[in-house]
């Protein structure tokens, strides 16, 4: 969850600007039930069970396809009468297709450290949204491809202490919104929150582990199914409505961490705006 040494640098870089400006200026700094796969009965295996990736490391670039989409037709038939390997493909080519959705991701690490991320965001890079994470509160703004931050001072205190930074370093920076590398989400592990072609990779990722399918279960007021694929160590979980058209309603990854994923508001536009005087901002 740490930045680069370049960001670090930055950071203080763009505090002694900050500083700067602040004293030109004659001012003063301040400051659902979620279903177990193990409910169900019968399984049908693909192929011998791999190692699953660890699903924070999963990364797909904004520009393609999200893994396991497939390049041919998707399965026709209601999802509940398909294989495992079938729906898999199917949701994979369904979730490949959305232009913008609005995503909960909750992460919760072995360590017992956890991360709470709620936003909308579209496929061109829109982004508007908040996280929890260290006991501190930040809020994300994504225009296209420009990044910015806002962050209340326990998030800023979190971040110095992950980092071994002065404390001095960030405190000029709560409250107030922040550009380029200092908003880049990856220091918080919630890349995926304003990126879809990554929120959907992640969870239809196909790394060739044993499918089942199991249910019917309830989820966000829907009769879905769930769909695992399972490695020797890590699962993914997807739950797909039983009739209509093959979304992942909510995704439950097992691993080193469990990262829970939900899909709402798919194909609702998403509104953002840059904020002004950001740090950092050219």
């Amino acid at each position: 969850m740490k930045h680069t040494t370049a960001v670090a640098v930055l950071v203080t870089a763009l505090s002694a600007a900050a500083l700067a400006a602040l004293t030109g200026c004659g001012g003063a700094a301040g400051g659902d039930a979620k279903p177990r796969a193990s409910d169900g009965a019968g399984a049908t295996p693909v192929q011998a069970l791999p190692s699953a990736p660890d699903p924070r490391s999963i990364k797909v670039p904004s520009a393609a396809a999200p893994a396991g989409a497939s390049a041919g037709p998707a399965p026709t038939g209601p999802t509940a009468d398909l294989s495992p390997v079938d729906a898999w493909t199917r949701a994979a080519a369904t979730m490949a297709g959305q232009k913008s959705a609005s995503l909960t991701l909750d992460i919760r690490n072995q360590d017992g450290g956890s991360v709470h991320a709620v936003s909308s965001v579209a496929d061109d890079g829109d982004c508007v949204g908040h996280f929890t994470e260290g006991g501190g509160r930040g809020e994300v703004i994504h225009v296209g491809q420009k990044e910015y931050l806002r962050g209340d001072a326990r998030l800023w205190a979190w971040e110095d202490r992950q980092e071994g930074l002065p404390g001095s370093d960030t405190a000029l920076f709560v409250g107030r919104w922040v550009a380029g590398p200092l908003a880049q989400l990856g220091a918080f592990d919630v890349d995926a929150m304003c990126s879809l072609p990554e929120a959907v990779g992640n969870v239809t990722a196909d790394f060739s582990g044993l499918k089942q399918v199991r249910g019917p279960f309830t989820v966000a007021g829907r009769q879905a199914v769930s769909l695992t694929q399972t490695g020797s160590t890590d699962s993914i979980t997807l739950y797909i409505p039983m009739t209509g058209p093959a979304v992942v309603l909510k995704a439950v990854q097992r691993g080193d961490a469990t990262v829970t994923t939900t899909f709402a508001d798919l194909g609702r536009p998403v509104r953002a705006k840059a904020p002004a005087n950001a740090l950092g901002g050219s």
